[in-house]
Formats: C-alpha cells, sequence, structure tokens
C-alpha cells in the first residue's frame, strides 16, 4: 500500500467524522447529542472573589519571590488547598528557573497543613518533581507517620522523588528496605515504581519477576503494571517479548489502553512493520479508543525516519486538528528534522508554542532554530525567539542572535 493511501486510510479514522462519532450521532435525533458536561458545583466559603483573583493573579506573576509570597498567602484557604494542579504549577515554574531556595520555602510553609493521610504524600512528591531528593527524604523522615494509610502513600511519594531524579538503584533500595521499618507492604502504586526503576536499569527480567510478585503477594497488576514493561520491551526492539508479556495482559483479564497500543505502535514502527502499525491504529478504532498525543509522536517518528517532511507537516496538523496537545516529546521529535530539512518557518511556530506550553527543550536546539531562522533571512522571528528565550523569567535561555545573521539583515535594509 502506497504511502498516500495510508495517510488517507489513517486520516479517515483520525477524522472526527469518521464512523465512530457518526454511530454514536445517529443515536440521537437531530444530533442532540446529550451534554457530558457537568453542572457547575455551588461555591463554597473558601471560593471567594478573592481567593479566585488571587489565583489568576499567581499565575499571572513572573517574579519568583513574588510568586511564593503568593502561593504561601493562598495556602492559608483550604480550597486553594485542594488545587493539586496548582501547587504543581508553582513549584514547576521555580524548577525551570532553578530557584530552589525557594521551592524549599515554598513547600516547608505547607508542613504545618499536612494534617491529613495525603497532604504530606504531596508535599514529597513536588520535591521529587524539583529534583530535590534529599529533601525529600528529610520530609518524609520528618513528618508524622502515625497510620498505616499515610506511611504507605508517603512511601509511594519517596520512591517517586527517587524516580525523578533519575536515583533508580535508590528506588529497588527503598522498594526493599522501608516496608519491613514502616511494618506496611508496598501497594500497587509501588511495584509498578519499582519495576519501572529495574527497567530502566536495563533489568528488564527483574521488572518481569515483579509481576509474580504482586500476584503472590496479592496485589493485582494493572494496565500501568503492564505498560510499564511493555513500553520497555517495544522500544528496545523487543518486540517477541513485548507480545508475550501483551498476550498475558490479555489473558489475566486486563483491558489495554491508548498507551498500551502507542507502544505497540512504536515497537511495530521501529521494526519496520508500517503495514501492522496501520493494522493496529485500525483496531484501535474499532475499539472506541481515541488516538491521544501518543498515538501522533509515534506517526511522526516514523515520517522523520522515513525522511517525509510532508508527512510529519501533516501528522502534526492532525494532532492539533484533533484537539491534541503537543508535548515535549513532540518538540524533541519534530523540530531537529524541521531544522535537517530547512523548515525553520514552522520550526519557529512550534518554538513559540513550546514556550507558551512551559515544556524543557534542549537549549542548544533552541539555538540551532534562532541560528537557522537568521540564516536564513528571517531575522525578526529569530529576534522573537531570542527575547521569549530572555525575558520569560521560568525560560533562562542564554539564545544570542548571530552576528553574520544580523550584518545580513542591515545589508538586505
Amino acid at each position: 500500500m502506497s504511502k498516500s493511501n495510508i495517510y488517507s486510510r489513517l486520516h479517515t479514522i483520525f477524522s472526527p467524522t469518521s464512523n465512530a462519532s457518526n454511530s454514536i450521532k445517529s443515536k440521537f435525533p437531530n444530533n442532540q447529542i446529550p451534554s457530558l458536561t457537568k453542572p457547575p458545583k455551588s461555591k463554597t466559603p473558601n471560593q471567594s472573589p478573592v481567593v479566585s483573583k488571587g489565583i489568576q493573579d499567581l499565575l499571572d506573576e513572573k517574579d519568583s519571590e513574588k510568586l511564593v509570597e503568593k502561593f504561601k498567602s493562598l495556602s492559608e484557604y483550604k480550597y486553594f488547598r485542594h488545587k493539586y494542579r496548582l501547587y504543581g504549577f508553582v513549584i514547576n515554574r521555580l524548577a525551570l528557573a532553578k530557584k530552589f531556595s525557594l521551592i524549599e520555602d515554598a513547600i516547608e510553609s505547607q508542613k504545618i497543613y499536612a494534617t491529613g493521610d495525603g497532604y504530606a504524600s504531596r508535599l514529597i512528591y513536588l520535591y521529587g518533581k524539583a529534583g530535590m531528593f534529599e529533601h525529600a527524604r528529610k520530609l518524609f523522615d520528618e513528618m508524622p507517620q502515625q497510620k498505616p494509610v499515610q506511611r504507605l502513600k508517603c512511601f509511594s511519594a519517596l520512591l517517586g522523588a527517587a524516580s525523578n531524579t533519575q536515583q533508580f538503584e535508590k528506588v529497588y533500595e527503598l522498594f526493599r528496605e522501608l516496608p519491613p521499618k514502616l511494618s506496611i507492604k508496598p501497594n500497587r502504586d509501588s511495584y509498578n515504581i519499582a519495576a519501572n526503576a529495574l527497567c530502566k536499569l536495563g533489568l528488564l527480567d527483574d521488572a518481569l519477576s515483579l509481576l509474580d510478585e504482586m500476584e503472590v503477594n496479592g496485589v493485582e497488576p494493572n494496565v500501568v503494571s503492564y505498560n510499564t514493561i511493555l513500553g520497555h520491551f517495544y522500544k528496545k526492539g523487543m518486540f517477541e517479548e513485548g507480545e508475550k508479556l501483551w498476550e498475558r495482559m490479555i489473558k489475566s483479564g486486563v483491558v489495554p489502553d491508548i498507551m498500551s497500543y502507542n507502544f505497540k505502535l512504536v515497537g511495530l514502527i521501529n521494526d519496520g512493520k508500517l503495514s501492522e502499525a496501520m493494522e493496529l491504529v485500525i483496531e484501535v478504532e474499532s475499539k472506541g479508543i481515541r488516538p491521544d498525543v501518543g498515538t501522533y509522536n509515534a506517526l511522526i517518528l516514523k515520517c522523520c525516519k522515513e525522511d517525509d517532511l510532508d508527512g510529519v507537516r501533516k501528522w502534526y496538523k492532525e494532532l492539533l486538528t484533533h484537539g491534541c496537545i503537543p508535548n515535549r516529546v513532540t518538540f524533541n521529535t519534530i523540530i531537529p528534522f524541521l531544522c535537517e530539512k530547512g523548515d525553520y518557518g514552522l520550526a519557529y511556530e512550534l518554538c513559540k508554542r513550546m514556550f507558551r506550553r512551559q515544556c524543557s527543550v534542549d537549549e542548544s536546539l533552541m539555538q540551532k532554530v534562532v541560528d537557522g531562522l537568521a540564516k536564513n533571512s528571517m531575522t525578526e522571528e529569530a529576534k522573537i525567539l531570542v527575547g521569549l528565550g530572555r525575558s520569560n523569567t521560568f525560560f533562562p535561555y542564554n539564545l544570542v542572535m548571530p552576528k553574520q545573521g544580523v550584518m545580513s539583515y542591515f545589508l538586505r535594509v
């Protein structure tokens, strides 16, 4: 089957007017599909206009120190303390700006609220997301963990913190060391984090043995448990091993999700089995599973490997058309390929979107785009990217304008 026919078939599958969406519409007269939107909840006493305005000010704040002060002030409201994403937003911004002392100030200020089962574990998790494992461990040791549920949640959060800081040997060490000391039994989340650490260390057989251990200890593996190992099998080109694990997953009654299919799709693409990859996408559609950004990333990767610039452009457009949000993998896959092909116009658009999405992209890659823009007489665009890199507090890129590009700009004028 030709590339154009394959694209046409996949375009039909991913189109919002495909059979899957039409079958839903046909059940309702005049396409009057009931709204699935939940009715707005009534405002709680803590959800006052003052808090709402404070949250907006927090989101708009660019100064790191003022950001932390506003964060600490809003934390006095119980309503705000339930906004987990806002906590992640603040810590992520500070981490991107490398303001680690301010991260410590922000998180330590929250210890007075850590009376519930989940709050202490959230703070440990946030330290891990910021790459501050030693602080996470210190907080773990300091927090009173009298209830078994609290001990288990904090234990899983600590494993996650070690994993987020790439200390995979530490993850497995803690996984074996702490449960006897804390008088707890690892739960599914703990097992999944440990399995991922073993996979990162290249110990896939040991990771597989954890699935057996889970079952022996009465912990039922879920789709995340299988996906954790499947992803590493398929990415490493161990397709047969991945298929065996896939078969085991099906037999155990675990239903694959879109991430499972995305991993398998990558495996097929890496193995050069394009027709089988297309069949898998058709299977996904037939099961009513909606493709996500990972699906498009896999198809974009295949086009990059096939040196197919038109295909990359088309799948990126499809990704946006169908409401998927580009992520770090999208940018890191497409931008180098576009630079190689000299498509600096699209590379420029992707970089601007990357800044808006707060995705982490290598500084040298950003500089490569700036250099390419200047070299191709797109000096104004290059200046805009440099300005974005320098002016945004949370993206401390040291981008510079190439002297040759600036000179050629003035010569043209």
